[in-house]
This record gives structure tokens, sequence and C-alpha cells, in this order.
């Protein structure tokens, strides 16, 4: 996979593949080494999986100078320590007392939606093992929240933050599993409340997701129920 711009580009550089997930080759940035994250399968539907990965692209693509497309953001280089040219991190509130003036790149999860396809969840055909088969399709997005001090600065971030994402949409996919991982909008430019006049562009990603399990009756949860617990006992 390779960067969007053209490759006679001086500045066009390939990324690394997210398979790998190799460090940054800038490696004194200490941008993060992850496990192998097709691992994350085994762990089923996960957000907070997403929102890691999408974090890492990020910090590991901002942790190399070489990786960096737009000159206006050659400065933006991505470190561990206080220093850092940009701070990248899952948006919280916390998080956004200490951006200051300094150009940030804040993820977030949204609230997921759950699809009904069938009635009860359950699958019209049983599997070998005991008991039945459950199936449901979970439908969520992550919004990367571009903040810089100046409009130019933050409509440029977010193109390079989005292009890099929507790039990186079918390693995404097979990485966490997902059915669908795409784009889903670039929103308006607005000056971000209560930061002192830095202004933010969002972009959001949606994805599809199935989640099946198999609910076996010889399993103790709900063979009795104690009711010195029911009555706080």
């Amino acid at each position: 996979m390779e960067h969007y711009m053209s490759d006679n580009s001086p500045l066009a550089s390939p990324i690394t593949s997210l398979r790998n997930f190799l460090p940054p080759s800038v490696t004194n940035t200490g941008a993060d080494q992850l496990v192998d994250p097709r691992a994350f399968c085994r762990l089923r539907f996960s957000p907070i999986l997403a929102t890691g990965v999408l974090v890492h692209i990020l910090r590991e693509h901002f942790g190399n100078p070489k990786s960096i497309i737009s000159p206006m953001l050659q400065k933006c280089v991505w470190r561990t320590d206080e220093p850092t040219g940009i701070l990248i991190e899952t948006s919280s509130n916390e998080v956004l007392t200490s951006v200051g003036q300094r150009p940030a790149v804040l993820v977030r999860r949204n609230p997921i939606k759950s699809e009904r396809r069938i009635i009860n969840d359950e699958m019209l055909v049983v599997g070998g093992q005991r008991g039945r088969d459950f199936w449901t399709v979970l439908y969520g997005s992550h919004t990367v929240f571009n903040i810089a001090t100046k409009p130019a600065y933050a409509e440029t971030l977010a193109n390079e933050t989005t292009m890099l994402l929507a790039q990186y949409a079918p390693e995404i996919r097979y990485s966490l599993c997902f059915d669908d991982f795409q784009l889903q909008e670039i929103g308006q430019l607005s000056i971000l409340e209560g930061s002192g006049g830095q202004y933010v562009v969002p972009s959001t990603f949606s994805y599809i997701a199935q989640h099946g399990w198999t609910l076996d009756y010889d399993l103790p949860p709900l063979r009795h129920v104690d009711l010195k617990v029911l009555h706080g006992i």
C-alpha cells in the first residue's frame, strides 16, 4: 500500500502494511508496536480495539517525518514525550483540556446499533455442537477530530488523516474482521467549543460487523438464581 501521492513525488513513500505492524523507520518517535492484529478476531467484535488500531495507524504515520505528505504539516511529528509536535489520542474531556495550541487528532467511538435480521437472533441452521446458534449484525462508526489553531491547518490535517485511513480501509476490514469499513463523511470546519480558538474538522468512518455465538444450556449461569444476590443479602 502506498501514499495517495504519485510515486514521483519527493514526499511519497510506502506505508508499512498493517498486517506486519512494524514500527516506523524513525524509531525514536516512540510509536507503538502491537501484536498481529488478526488475533483481534478471536475477541469477536470489540470497538475499543478499533479505536486502538486507528490511533496506532495515525501515530505511525505522523511518527515518521518522511510519511507526512503535506508540507504544511511537516513539523507535526508525533512523539511519546511532551514536546510532541502533534497530539494523537482517544477523545476524552481530559485530553481536550490538554490540547492547548498544538494540533491534535482525537479518535472517538460513536454509538453502536444492532439490527435484528431474524427472530430472536436465532440462526435457522443448528451446528453440530450442543446448544443453539445466534447471530446479529452491528453497525458502528468512529469519528476522527482534526484540530488546529488556523482553519487552513485544520482542513489540511483532516485531508491527511482522512485519506490515510481511507486507503487503509481494506487492511482495517481484514484486521478487525469487519464486513465493511469506509469513509462516511468529512464534516464542516467549525470552532471547537471551550478550546480558546481552535478549529476542528471531523471525519467519520462507518463499519459493519457480524457477531455470532452458541448458547450451551449445560453452562451454569442460568441453571439457578441465588436469591441472596437478588435481595442484596
